[in-house]
Parts: structure tokens; sequence; C-alpha cells
């Protein structure tokens, strides 16, 4: 009986390329990297913060977020609104860098960016408004880790979102309802904030 010949693997992963980077030298692996970094600007992006290069490495992050959620449309007829581009910019960030703050800033202006667009414009698309509603939610979450003055600075922030995010479709409840939550998990001691009412202002 013949042996049965093997298929080739259909899907190529992250094994087979390590396997063939362990044949790279140190010159070898530098010109990679630089072929990847002039092939895109997202590597170019990943870098800069992976190695804190630049004054601001989440500013390129946040310039993203805005394309995305907030594209210039009285220029651009078809400008291209993309809930799917936004998240790319904060797992890519979280992929380069990992830090929690810098994830929290991200989710922060992602709130205040995308509540501006849809009170400017009168935006309603659900998925938009379903993806701010979970940013915010995230947000609010991280609160009870962080310490001050951070604390005091994040609750106003989001303070300041749920109060200017006046579109409709329950938004502003939904918001209200989560900030209250997470400021009744925070000790009495820890912060003075105003608990908000469910109900809209």
């Amino acid at each position: 009986m013949t042996e049965r010949t093997k298929r080739p693997k259909s899907k190529v992963t992250w094994s087979d390329v390590k396997s063939k980077l362990a044949d790279f030298d140190r010159a070898g692996l530098q010109q990679l990297v630089a072929d990847l970094y002039v092939f895109h600007k997202d590597n170019q992006t990943f870098l800069h913060a992976r190695f804190g290069l630049g004054e601001n490495p989440l500013e390129a992050y946040k310039q993203r977020i805005q394309a995305a959620l907030a594209p210039d449309i009285s220029r651009k007829r078809n400008a291209n609104i993309s809930v799917a581009a936004a998240k790319k910019a904060i797992s890519e960030y979280n992929k380069a860098v990992g830090d929690p703050l810098g994830i929290l800033e991200l989710r922060l202006f992602w709130c205040e960016t995308a509540v501006k667009f849809s009170m400017d414009y009168g935006y309603g698309d659900v998925g938009y408004l379903e993806a701010l509603a979970l940013q915010y939610s995230e947000a609010c979450i991280v609160l009870s880790a962080l310490d001050e003055p951070l604390l005091e600075d994040t609750i106003e922030r989001l303070t300041n979102i749920r109060d200017d995010a006046q579109m409709g479709y329950g938004i502003w409840d939904y918001m209200a309802d989560t900030l209250g939550k997470a400021l009744l998990k925070l000790p009495m001691t820890t912060v003075e904030a105003e608990i908000p009412q469910t109900g809209s202002s």
C-alpha cells in the first residue's frame, strides 16, 4: 500500500515565517525591517510607537481615528466613515505599545470625536453609535484602576462626553447609567463627583 502524498499546507502561519527568519543575520533582519518600514505608513507608525520615537506616539493613532470617524465631509462628498478602521488603530497601538493609559486616551478621544461628529452632522448610524457606546463603556471600566489626578480628569472628560451626547437614540441614558455605575464602585473618599441621574437632561 503506497503512502499517501502529504498535501502542502494551505495556510502560512507565524511558525513558517519564524523558521525563515532563523536564516537571517543581523544585517538581513535590519534590511527586512527597513523594507517593511518603507512599504507602508502603518508600519512606520507601529515602529515609532514601539520605540517611543517622536513627540507623541499617540498622535498618529488619533489622526487615524479622526479620519475614520469624522472625515471632512464638507470637502469630500463620498468620505468614508469606518468604525473598523478606528478599531484597527486602537488594536495596532495595543500591539505596538500596549500601554493601558494610552489605550484609555484613544478610547476617550474616540468618544469625543464621534459625539462631536454625530452632533454636528446628525449622523446616527446604528453601528457607529453602538461602537461609541462600547468605547465609552470600556473607558468607564478602568476608572477603578486610575490614580489621581488622572482619575479626576478622566471622570471630567467622561462627564463632558455624556453631556454633549444629545443625539438621541438612548445614548445619553446609556452613558449616564454606565458612568453612574462606574462611579458607585469608587471609594467615596477617592473622588467627589455627582452621580449622573438616569434620564435625559
